[in-house]
């Protein structure tokens, strides 16, 4: 299938303060439940989201490195957690037992979904909001936060970048920072961190050099894209917010939360469902927008 151009998506020319609430109240919607079923839901629509507008090369390649980080997260909480039952799996060796218990595998589970949910989410904000959408938003309450912003942008860009290129000129120099005992090895990736680290700063502060000589905070020459409020921006603005008012109802009715790793061996309860149904439309109102959108212009 062919893959839209993200510049090309009702979700990337949405205004810019749009998609900033809008991926705010994803983010603390994210926060609000803690019940399995709800963040299964969270992970499935994210994942959807994600493979929109980034493709499904690039979720496959960031899916392998989440695997190993909820795995990881799994792993720990079920080694920490040993108090409630039911227990899956007993062994002891000397004076040490340990139990796997179904509260601490699901509770393990839910705390690595939500960290993978988190970074899916950065994810597609790096993409939706590129640096200068985010100062068109930040400049005009506070300029040096906008600063901020560009620099630190800027600095993982670079930083990526230019380990992109040290890799490739060692490939082509024959040279291998993982040769040698632990020691050498210790050293040459100390020495690759510092010159990434000097050329990544340098690269950040020309560019915040630069902006100051280009009037960067200066009244009217903060930033230089005109983005202008459309029909499609209140309506996508209204949407998010009465989704998000959903999730805020349902969450103060406890639903899709669990006070205590003891209670994530409860079933789904009847209202468990508003906030599975109120999280998924939050996270799938962008493709929902885009298929209304294309109803609209075609």
């Amino acid at each position: 299938m062919h893959k839209l151009p993200i510049r090309m998506t009702f979700f990337y020319q949405l205004h810019p303060v749009v998609s900033v609430v809008y991926f705010f109240e994803a983010i603390v919607g994210l926060l609000l439940f803690n019940h399995l079923a709800v963040a299964l839901t969270g992970f499935v629509g994210l994942l959807l989201v994600c493979i929109f507008y980034k493709g499904v090369a690039v979720v496959f390649r960031q899916f392998k490195w989440y695997l190993s980080l909820l795995l990881m997260i799994a792993f720990f909480n079920v080694l920490l957690n040993q108090r409630f039952g039911p227990v899956l799996y007993q062994v002891s060796l000397a004076n040490f037992t340990f139990k796997l218990t179904v509260p601490a595998l699901i509770y393990g589970i839910v705390m690595g979904l939500m960290l993978v949910e988190m970074l899916m989410v950065f994810g597609v904000l790096n993409a939706i909001l590129p640096a200068p959408k985010l100062v068109a938003v930040f400049s005009p309450i506070t300029p040096k936060f906008g600063l901020l912003v560009v620099i630190s942008l800027n600095l993982v860009k670079t930083f990526i970048q230019t380990l992109g290129d040290l890799s490739m000129l060692q490939q082509t120099r024959n040279i291998n920072v993982s040769a040698g005992g632990f020691m050498r090895r210790i050293k040459s990736g100390g020495r690759l961190l510092r010159i990434l680290l000097e050329d990544s700063l340098a690269s950040g502060m020309e560019t915040a050099r630069l902006m100051d000589a280009r009037g960067f905070g200066v009244e009217k020459r903060t930033h230089y894209a005109a983005y202008h409020w459309h029909t499609g921006d209140w309506a996508f603005l209204a949407a998010s917010v009465v989704s998000f008012a959903g999730m805020a109802t349902s969450r103060l009715q406890s639903a899709g939360w669990s006070g205590s790793v003891r209670q994530f061996t409860q079933g789904f309860m009847g209202q468990d469902f508003y906030a599975l149904a109120s999280l998924g439309l939050v996270l799938l109102l962008p493709l929902l927008a885009e298929g209304v959108y294309r109803a609209w212009t075609n």
